[in-house]
This record gives structure tokens, sequence and C-alpha cells, in this order.
């Protein structure tokens, strides 16, 4: 069997073995899917007929685990297994810069494009769309690269007992008990959550809405600084979530914090622009070819743009960033070659009829030789001087 193959299906069995919880390798199957199938292309027919959409974070348990079921079986029936059929997808092959996710149910619409206006977007009417055109994003496009100014660590977990004060920090715990209560003059609520090393206390300011919704026995998420208050621990209004989400968008990671306009809340933001990464990014191509990319060791551009919103790292942070200023830096030196290359063809340029014997006399009667840059460069000058095009040099 083929090596690739076979690493393929060592990752299935182990997530198959994990109950088919995406956890079989770090940032979900569907990443180590789309990196499966760039690094070798002769792998790609055999999963060729995955639609572009493909999204196996998206599959309920059961899709999950007769997807992986029938792939593994059809591996070892054949060398070259075809895609398990998937109900109700169309198939569509697999091209670069897309990411390779399969959904038994698209969430793009077939009929939208990167340029369509973010209305199209689930969960954005028309009153949400103005409120992010106050902030310049209007189309789905400009969503993708509506980046955040900075992330929040909220990856470092601990328990109860291991918390600090001031510093940001995540704990995973279970609700205690959740009540309404009186905060500064104001109903908030207050909430008791404990692990097997101990409680701590958790309020939030004008959210009285919480103690009904925070129900005893329930696993959550904190994630936020802790001070203390007549010698216990408490957390202040931490960002939170439900233990069962699917995907952490507010703790347990680094979380994006994006600017903000009147009428839309961080957790707002946060969630939209989650479903917008996950559901558009891999639809966006990628203009650098393969060549350049392993060049210089850079990151797709659909995996930059979903990293640079949820990193899963700070090392994936920092590459995603450095593949989106390399496409800034690109862009402007070719706009800059654009612009002088029309400044070229609507100028009159003079010609000289360079005396190169001349040249050579005078560079002779120095004391000194040209450096081998020297030449080059001199050499790149006198043929700029003799075409009719202005040089434009300093």
């Amino acid at each position: 069997m083929n090596p690739g193959i076979e690493s393929l299906q060592k990752i299935l069995e182990l997530e198959q073995a994990k109950g088919c919880n995406d956890a079989a390798v770090i940032g979900g199957l569907d990443r180590y899917l789309q990196r499966w199938l760039v690094s070798d292309r002769d792998k790609a027919c055999y999963l060729l007929s995955l639609p572009t959409d493909f999204s196996y974070a998206s599959l309920d348990r059961a899709q999950r685990a007769e997807w992986v079921s029938t792939t593994l079986r059809q591996f070892s029936m054949s060398d070259k297994p075809s895609t398990p059929q998937i109900p109700s997808v169309v198939k569509t092959p697999i091209q670069r810069g897309t990411s390779a996710h399969v959904t038994s149910k698209s969430t793009v619409p077939t009929s939208c494009s990167l340029d369509s206006p973010i209305s199209v977007l689930r969960g954005i009417n028309s009153a949400t769309a103005a409120k992010f055109g106050k902030l310049g994003v209007n189309t789905v496009r400009d969503m993708l690269y509506f980046f955040p100014h900075r992330h929040l660590d909220y990856s470092q977990k601990k328990t109860v007992s291991e918390l600090r004060s001031g510093i940001e920090q995540t704990l995973i715990a279970t609700v205690w008990e959740a009540q309404e209560v009186s905060l500064g003059g104001r109903k908030g609520t207050e909430a008791i959550v404990g692990d097997e090393t101990g409680g701590v206390r958790a309020v939030w300011f004008n959210q009285a809405y919480l103690a009904k919704i925070l129900r005893t026995n329930s696993r959550i998420v904190l994630s936020g600084r802790v001070s203390f208050f007549k010698g216990r621990k408490v957390f202040e209004s931490p960002e939170w979530e439900f233990l069962e989400s699917d995907d952490l968008i507010h703790t347990g990671r680094l979380v994006p914090l994006y600017s903000l306009t009147q009428g839309l809340s961080p957790r707002i933001v946060r969630r939209l622009m989650k479903e917008t990464v996950s559901n558009w990014a891999p639809h966006i191509p990628d203009f650098l070819p393969e060549s350049i990319l392993t060049r210089r060791r850079l990151m797709t551009l659909p995996e930059a743009i979903q990293q640079a919103h949820y990193p899963d790292s700070e090392l994936s942070k920092n590459e995603a960033r450095r593949r989106l200023a390399f496409d800034e830096l690109l862009l402007l030196q070719l706009g800059v070659l654009s612009k002088k290359q029309d400044w070229q063809e609507e100028q009159q340029g003079h010609p000289f009829q360079i005396n190169h014997q001349v040249l050579r006399d005078f560079l002779d009667s120095l004391s000194f030789g040209l450096t081998a840059a020297q030449e080059r460069v001199l050499k790149e000058v006198t043929a700029d001087l003799e075409k009719p095009k202005p040089m434009g040099r300093l």
C-alpha cells in the first residue's frame, strides 16, 4: 500500500477509536485531508470525488462514523479505493488552493460568490449588514479579510487550584449553582463552578439571563482573568461556552478580538466570523503557484486566512501573518512595476548611442577596478540608455 495511504488509514483508525470526535489530529481531520492531498498530487485519485465544500467537522457523529468506516473498508479492499458516497452532496473535483472539506449539506449557496454582499451569510440580516458596513465590510471577501487586531491567549488550561490572579487562563468546570443576584445595583448572574480540585465564583454584570442558561451539572469552559475578593478567587465577566460545543469559539484557545461598532458585540462578531471563515475560506483561490509556496515555505491562502482568524497556536498565527504579509508586499511591488510599465509606454524616450571604447578607456584610467556588481549595473544602465524608453533609475 502507498505509504501516504497507510498514514491516512492510521489517522482514520485513531479517529474511529476516539469515537469520531474529530480529535485524531491537531487542527481537525479537514486540515489533515487538505495537506494530505496537496503534499502529493498522486494521492488525489483516492479522494478526487470529494466535493470542494467537504467538511468532516460539520457532520454529526453518526455521519462521521459511517464515512470513516466506509473509507477504511474501501482502503482494505483496493489499492485505489473510490471515495465513499455521501448522501445529498454533489461531487466536484478538489482543486489546489481549496480545503478538502466535506459536508452532508452545503452551507455555501451555489448562487453566491466571494463578491456577494454579506447579507447572503447565515445570521446576517440587513440591519447587521449595515453595522458591518460601518467597518468597511460589505462583501464575503471583505469578511474574510476582516482580520482581528489581536488575540487573547485563552489556551492556558488550569484547574481551580492552579488559578492565579492577573493572567489570562481557562478553566473547564461543572456548574454547581447559578443564580440571579444584584451586582452594583444592577441584576447580574453569580455561579459557583468547580472541578476535582475545588470551586471558584464567577460573576457576570448586567447578564441576569445567564442564571437560567447555566444549569446545575452542566459542563462549561471559562476563560478570562481571575481576581481575589475577600480572599476568594473570582472570575469577573469571563468568556464562557458549553464544553459540548463542537468547536470552541470564545474560550480555550487563541481568541480573536475584532474592531466593533455600536450594535455588534464581541461574541456576535466572533460567531459570525467563525462560521464565515470555516465555510468560505476554503473557496478563496490561491494566486501563488505551488513552486513559490514550496520555495518560500508559505501556507496556502485558504489556510492562512483560517489561521489568521482562529489560529491553532502562536506558531500557526505567525505563519499566517507571514503569508499574508508576503501577499501584501508582492501585490504592492506588482502595482509599482505596472505603473512603471505604463509610464514607460506613454513617455517618449530618447535613445543614446554609447561609445563603449571611450567608456572602457575611462574605467581603465581609474586607480581601482569595478566590482562584479558595479560591472553588472553599468551594463544594465548603458543598455537602458540605448533603448527608446525612459529609464527611470536613481
